[in-house]
């Protein structure tokens, strides 16, 4: 009877002690694992690099390009609200300035909404749209709702039959929105070629993180 009692109060003190050894060695390995973690994230590579110092949230920016759809000569800008950029074509041929979608065709063949793949709404025109009469010098070579490739050929049109009739072949690209609170800024120069940056299109983004001391 009293080796039964030895031998149960014998299990049960090597039974405390190991469990004792149990919980500080997960205690050991915790910080560890929580250093592994925020290691692979965004918040714990901040964290690493910045340890030890005070910190605000940090301000980025993510940036995307719009091309020329024309090459020739910047005869008007505007920023603001909607930054415009009109060119004076060297050429008839007008191409998509990003990847995107032709979301509307307009009737006369010469004007079109266009939203590239980051989001960005674009109106393009080019000549005039208020003479009916001049729809036989504009050759669209895309339909409605067409999902197109930067540089794809959007529209033919006839620079020297429009000034002939005393129209203008200027070509006009309005940015209509930016999406997320994003906005654009005017980039060219006083001649721009197809495919060149006219227009850089930025969306801020805000990281918030917690630092350290």
């Amino acid at each position: 009877m009293l080796l039964g009692v030895m031998w149960a109060m014998t299990a049960a003190m090597l039974g405390f002690m190991l469990g004792r050894v149990s919980m500080y060695g997960l205690g050991s390995e915790e910080p560890e694992e929580t250093e592994r973690n925020n290691g692979t994230s965004l918040e714990g590579v901040i964290k690493r690099n910045h340890r030890g110092r005070n910190h605000r949230a940090l301000d980025e920016m993510r940036k995307w390009s719009v091309g020329s759809p024309v090459s020739g000569e910047v005869v008007a800008c505007e920023e603001g609200e909607h930054p415009t950029i009109v060119v004076r074509p060297e050429n008839g041929k007008l191409y998509a300035p990003a990847a995107g979608k032709i979301t509307r065709l307009f009737p006369m063949g010469n004007a079109f909404l266009f939203v590239t793949e980051f989001g960005t709404e674009l109106y393009i025109q080019a000549g005039e749209t208020s003479d009916e009469l001049l729809v036989c010098h504009y050759r669209p070579r895309v339909i409605q709702n067409e999902v197109v490739a930067k540089g794809k050929l959007l529209l033919e049109f006839d620079c020297q039959g429009l000034e002939a009739d005393g129209a203008s072949a200027d070509v006009s690209i309005c940015v209509e929105s930016c999406p997320y609170g994003g906005d654009a800024q005017l980039t060219m120069g006083e001649r721009v070629k197809v495919g060149e940056e006219i227009l850089q299109v930025r969306e801020p983004v805000c990281v918030k993180a917690v630092y350290q001391v």
